[in-house]
């Protein structure tokens, strides 16, 4: 590959490099939350030697036939680039910086649109700050910030490392990003700790057939939990959702809201680490929520590896509460079927929320009443899609709603399914299924 040049460069010589961006690029829209993020990653660590922003793949082209001039236009890290060039243009007063895109001239109104909003955030942030932080912030910014800079003079080479980097000729998948990050978060961790959690990763990302995959949980479960929980959509996790599993470094946090947060986890290490355990051979797992505020760090890998092994214990060990009921789901014909694997799934969430919540008390009970809610799904469509699960999920009168707000399991066995007239039956190949309703007492004749 045709790699002309690869080194890491100071935010401020990456901006005064003759950029530009070419017209295959996708407008600029990145969102508050990434221009927050971005903020907040700069001034945790503000006070660090260096900070490592990323990578940028750049086309080098020459622009006249005495080949005096270079061209250099952005492959990758378009987004990030337009951010710190409004950052470096807003805070830098005596003009240090004097990034080259900021006279590249856009004609797309959503990037026009993006970058206004986008100025204004930052403008807005940039208030909040002391005078003496904003100076400590433009020498930081400007001078230890770096991003790694690969430069290559073949335009389809270029996007093929784009595409292939790190990752053997595949994008980075949104676990890998996560992976990245959260052992980024790690600063205060030992080695040791890291490579545990790394291990505990690996083994996920390619189970054993008995256990369930990372990539499975993540997206089936824990996704569409913290998305549904919130009344929001949880279709489909991908690279541009992964802040769903984001949230607050406890080692740098000063705000209120991370203060038991702070405390529990305080608690739960001094509890391990006490000599007496030596000899009582007992540990204190951090007692995790599933739509609680997610801690960035070791125990985001500990949050992953709880929900796996919830989820083994309650589907695949066949908890005995849920042994006749997931007999039902796992025999009848159609079962195999893409939109029987999506009800499925929504039945499995709507009872993890449930035990996460509740734990053993009335487990049998309210699993019978995610079956009938989830399930009633089947039954009344003859077709079954990803969005026949998402919309009455993440409704104000679905099931996810009642057992978050709920305080004792008779607040979520009081929610009512209506029953089903057998006319409205639409779905094919669930005999088991109509089979089960009727004992249960959710089918009537219509007369």
């Amino acid at each position: 590959m045709a790699i002309i040049d690869k080194q890491v460069l100071s935010i401020k010589a990456i901006l005064e490099l003759p950029l530009t961006i070419p017209d295959y690029q996708r407008p600029y829209k990145w969102h508050a939350r990434h221009v927050n993020q971005l903020l907040d990653d700069v001034l945790r660590h503000r006070n660090k030697s260096s900070y490592r922003l990323g990578t940028v793949v750049i086309h080098e082209e020459q622009t006249n036939q005495s080949q005096s001039f270079q061209q250099l236009s952005i492959v990758d890290g378009q987004q990030r680039l337009l951010t710190l060039t409004l950052l470096c243009n807003l805070i830098d007063k005596n003009r240090v910086c004097n990034p080259t895109l900021l006279e590249h001239n856009f004609d797309s109104p959503t990037t026009i649109k993006n970058l206004q909003h986008n100025a204004a955030i930052i403008q807005s942030r940039l208030k909040q700050l002391s005078e003496v932080v904003r100076e400590e912030l433009v020498e930081f910014l400007l001078h230890k910030c770096e991003l790694i800079s690969v430069k290559l003079d073949d335009l389809s080479e270029a996007f093929q490392f784009f595409d292939s980097q790190n990752a053997r000729g595949k994008a980075l998948a949104p676990y890998d990003l996560l992976k990245a990050f959260h052992l980024r978060e790690m600063t205060v961790n030992t080695e040791q700790e890291r490579l545990a959690c790394v291990d505990s990763w690996e083994s996920g990302v390619s189970p054993d057939n008995k256990t369930p995959s990372l990539q499975m949980i993540m997206s089936d479960v824990l996704f569409r939990l913290r998305r549904w929980s919130e009344g929001e959509q949880g279709k489909y996790f991908s690279r541009n959702n992964i802040d769903v599993f984001k949230g607050v470094n406890l080692s740098s946090a000063a705000y209120r809201y991370a203060e038991p947060l702070r405390a529990m986890d305080y608690m739960v290490d001094e509890y391990n680490s006490d000599r007496v355990r030596q000899w009582d051979q007992q540990t204190m797992l951090y007692p995790f929520l599933v739509d609680q505020t997610m801690l960035n760090g070791k125990r985001f890998f500990e949050y992953i590896e709880h929900y796996t092994k919830t989820y083994q214990n309650l589907f695949i060990d066949e908890k005995p509460e849920l042994a006749e009921i997931l007999k039902t789901i796992t025999t009848y014909k159609g079962r195999n079927r893409v939109g029987d694997h999506y009800v499925r799934n929504l039945f499995y969430c709507a009872v993890l929320f449930y035990y996460d919540k509740f734990g053993d008390a009335e487990l049998e009970k309210a699993a019978l009443l995610c079956f009938v809610w989830s399930y009633r799904i089947r039954l009344v469509q003859h077709r079954v899609v990803i969005e026949s699960i998402d919309n009455p999920a993440m409704g104000k009168q679905g099931i996810f709603n009642i057992i978050k707000k709920a305080l004792h399991p008779h607040e979520v066995l009081s929610f009512t399914v209506e029953p089903i007239q057998e006319s409205d039956i639409k779905g094919t190949k669930i005999d088991g299924l109509v089979g089960k309703f009727k004992t249960l007492g959710y089918i009537q004749n219509g007369q």
